[in-house]
Protein backbone atom coordinates (compact mmCIF):
# COMPACT_ATOMS: atom_id res chain seq x y z
CA UNK A 1 0.00 0.00 0.00
CA UNK A 2 0.96 3.14 -0.72
CA UNK A 3 1.47 5.49 2.44
CA UNK A 4 3.74 7.39 4.92
CA UNK A 5 7.22 7.29 3.94
CA UNK A 6 9.90 5.77 6.29
CA UNK A 7 14.01 6.01 6.56
CA UNK A 8 16.30 3.58 3.61
CA UNK A 9 13.35 0.14 3.87
CA UNK A 10 16.19 -2.65 4.23
CA UNK A 11 18.58 -0.68 6.61
CA UNK A 12 15.17 -0.24 9.00
CA UNK A 13 14.15 -3.87 8.42
CA UNK A 14 17.06 -5.21 9.57
CA UNK A 15 17.20 -3.31 13.30
CA UNK A 16 13.89 -4.28 13.67
CA UNK A 17 13.78 -7.90 12.17
CA UNK A 18 14.24 -9.27 15.58
CA UNK A 19 10.92 -8.38 16.88
CA UNK A 20 9.45 -9.74 13.44
CA UNK A 21 11.27 -12.29 13.42
CA UNK A 22 9.49 -13.42 16.58
CA UNK A 23 6.51 -13.03 15.78
CA UNK A 24 6.78 -14.55 12.18
CA UNK A 25 8.59 -18.08 14.04
CA UNK A 26 5.77 -18.12 15.95
CA UNK A 27 3.87 -18.56 12.83
CA UNK A 28 2.94 -21.92 11.33
CA UNK A 29 4.68 -21.57 8.08
CA UNK A 30 4.05 -24.40 5.26
CA UNK A 31 3.12 -25.07 1.71
CA UNK A 32 2.01 -21.78 0.13
CA UNK A 33 2.10 -18.37 1.80
CA UNK A 34 1.32 -14.95 1.37
CA UNK A 35 3.72 -11.61 2.43
CA UNK A 36 1.50 -8.75 1.86
CA UNK A 37 3.04 -5.29 1.89
CA UNK A 38 6.94 -6.83 2.16
CA UNK A 39 8.68 -4.12 2.06
CA UNK A 40 12.11 -4.62 0.83
CA UNK A 41 11.99 -8.35 1.86
CA UNK A 42 13.09 -9.16 5.05
CA UNK A 43 10.10 -11.02 5.77
CA UNK A 44 9.84 -12.67 2.81
CA UNK A 45 12.39 -14.16 3.05
CA UNK A 46 12.09 -15.49 6.59
CA UNK A 47 8.82 -17.20 5.33
CA UNK A 48 10.44 -18.47 2.36
CA UNK A 49 12.88 -20.40 4.32
CA UNK A 50 9.99 -22.76 5.68
CA UNK A 51 7.22 -22.47 2.98
CA UNK A 52 7.27 -23.83 -0.32
CA UNK A 53 6.32 -20.96 -1.98
CA UNK A 54 5.63 -16.90 -0.95
CA UNK A 55 3.50 -15.01 -3.12
CA UNK A 56 4.74 -11.02 -2.42
CA UNK A 57 2.06 -8.52 -2.60
CA UNK A 58 2.68 -4.80 -3.06
CA UNK A 59 1.23 -1.62 -5.48
CA UNK A 60 5.25 -0.54 -5.76
CA UNK A 61 7.23 -2.58 -8.67
CA UNK A 62 10.26 -1.28 -7.23
CA UNK A 63 9.87 -2.40 -4.03
CA UNK A 64 8.98 -5.86 -5.42
CA UNK A 65 11.83 -5.72 -7.67
CA UNK A 66 13.88 -5.65 -4.34
CA UNK A 67 12.54 -8.45 -3.61
CA UNK A 68 13.02 -10.24 -6.00
CA UNK A 69 16.85 -9.62 -6.01
CA UNK A 70 16.90 -10.44 -2.66
CA UNK A 71 15.33 -13.79 -2.69
CA UNK A 72 17.82 -14.57 -5.88
CA UNK A 73 20.80 -13.86 -4.29
CA UNK A 74 19.90 -15.75 -0.71
CA UNK A 75 18.89 -18.67 -2.89
CA UNK A 76 15.48 -18.47 -2.62
CA UNK A 77 14.24 -17.16 -6.11
CA UNK A 78 12.33 -20.43 -6.99
CA UNK A 79 10.28 -20.33 -3.46
CA UNK A 80 9.53 -16.16 -4.47
CA UNK A 81 6.85 -14.92 -6.43
CA UNK A 82 6.03 -11.48 -6.71
CA UNK A 83 2.45 -10.00 -7.23
CA UNK A 84 2.07 -6.24 -7.94
CA UNK A 85 -1.57 -5.37 -6.82
CA UNK A 86 -3.34 -2.32 -4.85
CA UNK A 87 -5.10 -3.97 -1.70
CA UNK A 88 -7.94 -0.83 -2.23
CA UNK A 89 -8.60 -2.66 -5.47
CA UNK A 90 -10.11 -5.56 -4.29
CA UNK A 91 -8.75 -9.13 -3.20
CA UNK A 92 -5.40 -9.98 -3.95
CA UNK A 93 -5.61 -12.16 -7.26
CA UNK A 94 -3.69 -15.27 -6.11
CA UNK A 95 -3.97 -17.98 -8.37
CA UNK A 96 -4.41 -20.72 -5.10
CA UNK A 97 -5.60 -20.96 -1.54
CA UNK A 98 -2.65 -19.74 0.93
CA UNK A 99 -2.33 -21.55 4.30
CA UNK A 100 -1.06 -18.11 5.95
CA UNK A 101 -0.99 -14.42 5.04
CA UNK A 102 1.38 -12.37 6.86
CA UNK A 103 0.92 -8.65 6.78
CA UNK A 104 3.58 -6.07 8.43
CA UNK A 105 1.68 -2.44 9.08
CA UNK A 106 0.24 -2.51 5.89
CA UNK A 107 -3.66 -1.99 6.11
CA UNK A 108 -3.95 0.37 8.28
CA UNK A 109 -2.98 1.98 4.85
CA UNK A 110 -6.48 0.78 3.24
CA UNK A 111 -9.06 3.17 2.48
CA UNK A 112 -11.33 0.20 4.05
CA UNK A 113 -9.70 -1.82 7.24
CA UNK A 114 -12.39 -4.17 7.00
CA UNK A 115 -12.87 -4.36 3.16
CA UNK A 116 -9.60 -5.73 3.18
CA UNK A 117 -9.56 -7.87 5.82
CA UNK A 118 -12.15 -9.73 4.67
CA UNK A 119 -10.24 -10.10 1.55
CA UNK A 120 -7.07 -11.65 3.09
CA UNK A 121 -9.14 -13.72 4.85
CA UNK A 122 -11.15 -14.74 1.98
CA UNK A 123 -7.40 -15.97 0.34
CA UNK A 124 -6.99 -18.68 2.88
CA UNK A 125 -7.04 -21.80 2.69
CA UNK A 126 -9.51 -24.03 5.61
CA UNK A 127 -7.41 -23.78 8.72
CA UNK A 128 -5.46 -21.11 7.15
CA UNK A 129 -4.07 -18.14 9.16
CA UNK A 130 -4.12 -14.57 8.97
CA UNK A 131 -1.74 -12.25 11.16
CA UNK A 132 -2.25 -9.13 10.74
CA UNK A 133 1.11 -6.71 12.36
CA UNK A 134 -0.22 -3.87 13.37
CA UNK A 135 -0.20 -1.86 16.26
CA UNK A 136 2.24 -1.92 19.19
CA UNK A 137 3.90 1.13 20.42
CA UNK A 138 5.81 4.22 19.24
CA UNK A 139 9.75 3.76 19.48
CA UNK A 140 11.40 5.78 22.52
CA UNK A 141 14.77 6.84 21.36
CA UNK A 142 15.93 10.18 23.69
CA UNK A 143 16.11 11.28 26.70
CA UNK A 144 13.19 12.71 28.31
CA UNK A 145 15.30 16.45 28.39
CA UNK A 146 17.84 16.38 25.37
CA UNK A 147 18.72 20.12 26.98
CA UNK A 148 17.55 21.60 23.67
CA UNK A 149 14.17 22.89 23.47
CA UNK A 150 11.33 22.19 26.38
CA UNK A 151 11.60 18.65 27.85
CA UNK A 152 9.49 16.01 26.56
CA UNK A 153 10.60 16.70 22.67
CA UNK A 154 10.08 12.78 21.63
CA UNK A 155 6.41 12.48 23.24
CA UNK A 156 5.40 15.60 21.27
CA UNK A 157 6.91 14.49 18.31
CA UNK A 158 4.57 11.34 18.92
CA UNK A 159 1.30 13.54 19.21
CA UNK A 160 2.51 15.89 16.46
CA UNK A 161 2.82 12.77 13.83
CA UNK A 162 -0.47 11.45 15.05
CA UNK A 163 -2.33 14.03 14.08
CA UNK A 164 -0.13 14.15 10.55
CA UNK A 165 -1.40 10.40 9.91
CA UNK A 166 -5.04 11.21 10.94
CA UNK A 167 -5.35 14.10 8.73
CA UNK A 168 -3.40 12.32 5.69
CA UNK A 169 -5.76 9.53 6.18
CA UNK A 170 -8.83 11.41 6.35
CA UNK A 171 -8.05 13.84 3.28
CA UNK A 172 -8.37 10.49 1.29
CA UNK A 173 -11.61 10.12 -0.98
CA UNK A 174 -13.71 6.79 0.28
CA UNK A 175 -11.87 6.58 3.63
CA UNK A 176 -13.98 4.46 5.55
CA UNK A 177 -13.02 5.43 9.39
CA UNK A 178 -12.94 2.18 11.32
CA UNK A 179 -14.01 2.64 15.28
CA UNK A 180 -13.14 -1.14 16.32
CA UNK A 181 -9.40 -2.67 16.93
CA UNK A 182 -7.89 -5.66 14.95
CA UNK A 183 -9.46 -8.26 16.66
CA UNK A 184 -13.02 -7.55 15.92
CA UNK A 185 -11.87 -6.82 12.20
CA UNK A 186 -10.15 -10.53 12.28
CA UNK A 187 -14.27 -11.62 13.42
CA UNK A 188 -16.16 -9.54 11.29
CA UNK A 189 -14.27 -11.29 8.33
CA UNK A 190 -15.05 -14.72 9.94
CA UNK A 191 -12.06 -15.73 11.60
CA UNK A 192 -11.95 -17.95 14.65
CA UNK A 193 -9.54 -18.64 17.55
CA UNK A 194 -8.34 -14.63 17.18
CA UNK A 195 -5.52 -13.86 19.26
CA UNK A 196 -2.90 -11.10 19.71
CA UNK A 197 0.58 -10.99 20.82
CA UNK A 198 3.75 -8.10 21.71
CA UNK A 199 7.02 -8.57 21.85
CA UNK A 200 9.63 -6.23 22.53
CA UNK A 201 12.59 -4.85 20.68
CA UNK A 202 15.14 -3.35 23.75
CA UNK A 203 18.37 -1.77 22.49
CA UNK A 204 19.64 0.35 24.65
CA UNK A 205 22.67 2.33 25.14
CA UNK A 206 24.64 2.88 23.60
CA UNK A 207 23.84 2.05 20.10
CA UNK A 208 25.77 0.73 17.50
CA UNK A 209 26.83 2.62 14.37
CA UNK A 210 23.93 0.90 12.16
CA UNK A 211 21.29 1.18 14.73
CA UNK A 212 21.95 4.72 15.16
CA UNK A 213 21.85 5.95 11.63
CA UNK A 214 18.31 4.08 11.33
CA UNK A 215 17.02 5.67 14.58
CA UNK A 216 18.40 9.18 13.22
CA UNK A 217 16.77 8.76 9.99
CA UNK A 218 13.56 7.22 11.77
CA UNK A 219 13.21 10.85 13.84
CA UNK A 220 14.24 12.69 10.77
CA UNK A 221 11.66 11.45 8.63
CA UNK A 222 8.89 11.65 11.20
CA UNK A 223 10.15 15.06 12.05
CA UNK A 224 9.46 15.78 8.28
CA UNK A 225 6.01 14.04 7.82
CA UNK A 226 4.92 15.62 11.72
CA UNK A 227 6.42 19.40 10.51
CA UNK A 228 2.89 21.44 9.98
CA UNK A 229 2.02 19.87 13.71
CA UNK A 230 5.01 20.96 15.61
CA UNK A 231 5.19 24.07 17.57
CA UNK A 232 7.44 26.55 16.14
CA UNK A 233 9.68 25.62 18.76
CA UNK A 234 9.49 22.27 18.52
CA UNK A 235 10.62 22.45 14.87
CA UNK A 236 13.34 24.37 15.88
CA UNK A 237 14.65 22.02 18.29
CA UNK A 238 14.54 19.05 15.98
CA UNK A 239 16.37 20.89 13.23
CA UNK A 240 18.97 21.77 16.03
CA UNK A 241 19.24 18.07 16.70
CA UNK A 242 18.91 16.11 13.69
CA UNK A 243 21.57 18.84 11.81
CA UNK A 244 25.12 17.08 11.59
CA UNK A 245 26.44 20.33 11.72
CA UNK A 246 25.34 21.03 15.09
CA UNK A 247 27.39 21.22 18.40
CA UNK A 248 23.93 19.38 19.91
CA UNK A 249 23.43 16.50 17.10
CA UNK A 250 21.99 13.27 18.48
CA UNK A 251 24.65 11.62 16.49
CA UNK A 252 27.12 12.74 19.03
CA UNK A 253 25.08 11.31 21.62
CA UNK A 254 26.05 8.07 23.31
CA UNK A 255 22.44 8.00 25.27
CA UNK A 256 20.52 7.05 22.12
CA UNK A 257 18.16 3.98 22.29
CA UNK A 258 15.91 2.03 20.68
CA UNK A 259 12.99 0.20 23.11
CA UNK A 260 9.60 -0.35 21.13
CA UNK A 261 7.00 -2.76 20.98
CA UNK A 262 5.35 -4.74 17.79
CA UNK A 263 2.12 -6.80 17.92
CA UNK A 264 0.35 -8.95 15.60
CA UNK A 265 -3.12 -10.52 15.95
CA UNK A 266 -4.21 -13.84 14.58
CA UNK A 267 -7.28 -15.42 13.37
CA UNK A 268 -7.61 -18.77 11.71
CA UNK A 269 -10.32 -19.48 8.93
CA UNK A 270 -12.65 -22.35 10.03
CA UNK A 271 -11.22 -25.96 8.80
CA UNK A 272 -13.26 -27.93 6.17
CA UNK A 273 -14.73 -30.20 8.73
CA UNK A 274 -14.99 -27.07 11.40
Amino acid sequence: MTGPSTADPAASEAVFAPAEQALLDALPVAGVVADVGPGSGTSTLRLAERADRVYAVDNDEAMLTMVRERAEQAGLGDRVRTVLHDLDEGPVPLPEPVSLIWSGACVHHALSWQDVVSGLAGLLAPGGVLALGEGGLPARCLPWDVGVGRPGLEARLDAAHNEWFTAWFDSRPDVVREARGWPDLLRSAGLEHVTSRSVLLDLPASLSADVREVVLAELAARVGRAQPFLTQDDRAAWNSVLDQASPVWLGNRDDLALLTARTVHIGTRRGAHG
